[in-house]
């Protein structure tokens, strides 16, 4: 069986590359056969400093099978002591180095997928830690079977809790932990979103205008995905309201079963 994930990701618009705060894991395409696989998101907060290092941090030992729901105390002594001593090698203006001290911040989801024949001929199991407001969607046959760990636009908040990079600002993060797990079967995709782009597709759900499962499949490229995101951040509902807000986007697509066309 292939495994093809694709990740795709944009800045908000207005800002380059170097701004983009977001991070995935992988970050790249990857096609392959083997199990375990791991993959994860991030959204570091744009009013902290050095968040998309940190954000980086956690995706990476969430991928490499280091940080999971049992080893996140310990993984998270580890990642603070390097995200501290990398960002502290260079001097800083003196506001700068207040705001240092207050930390960086970052929402985390970690999707793995293992192969179990007892479950299904053709499939295993799944099981995906959260905390914050980026998103898993679990689609089989073009219907949505999961959104996890929100399932309303009405779920998003403008201040959740998030991993803070510095000791001593953990309170509410235990509380604030979700895991999931199901089963998954060939020809299964996972969609993995960072806030923006997960709220505008439950929007579009709810709302029943367009086809968000039918978009997200229909890119194929980094040109096909800014495409979408451009013309999704000019949209509005009937109400007015900005379909898709001006925010760094991130989307890894998981595809289990025949390679993506994309």
């Amino acid at each position: 069986m292939t495994i093809t994930i694709r990740a795709f990701s944009l800045p908000k618009a207005g800002n380059c590359e170097s701004e983009y705060e977001d991070a995935a894991w992988p970050c790249n395409a990857s096609e392959g056969t083997s199990f375990p696989v791991r993959m994860a998101v991030a959204d570091g907060a744009t009013e902290a400093s050095f968040s998309a290092f940190w954000a980086r941090l956690l995706v990476q030992d969430y991928g490499e099978g280091l940080l999971t729901e049992e080893t996140l105390p310990d993984r998270l002594m580890v990642l603070r002591d390097s995200w501290k001593e990398s960002v502290g090698k260079e001097p800083l203006p003196w506001y700068a180095e207040e705001k240092l001290r207050s930390g960086a911040f970052s929402s985390l989801l970690g999707l793995t997928i293992e192969r179990d024949p007892e479950v299904h001929r053709d499939g295993g199991r799944w099981t995906a830690l959260a905390i914050g407001d980026s998103c898993l969607f679990h689609v089989r046959g073009g219907e949505l079977l999961l959104a996890f760990p929100l399932a309303r636009t009405s779920d998003f908040d403008s201040r959740p809790v998030l991993i803070p990079s510095v000791r001593g600002g953990d309170e509410g993060l235990e509380g604030a932990m979700r895991a999931a797990g199901g089963r998954w079967r060939e020809g299964d995709v996972f969609y993995l979103m960072t806030d923006a782009f997960a709220c505008w597709f439950l929007r579009r759900l709810e709302l029943r205008e367009g086809d968000p499962i039918g978009f997200v499949e229909g890119i194929q490229d980094d040109s096909s995905f800014e495409e979408v995101i451009r013309h999704q951040r000019g949209d509005r509902t009937e109400d007015g309201l900005v379909m898709l807000k001006n925010d760094d986007v991130t989307l890894i697509r998981c595809r289990l079963g025949a390679p993506d066309e994309g």
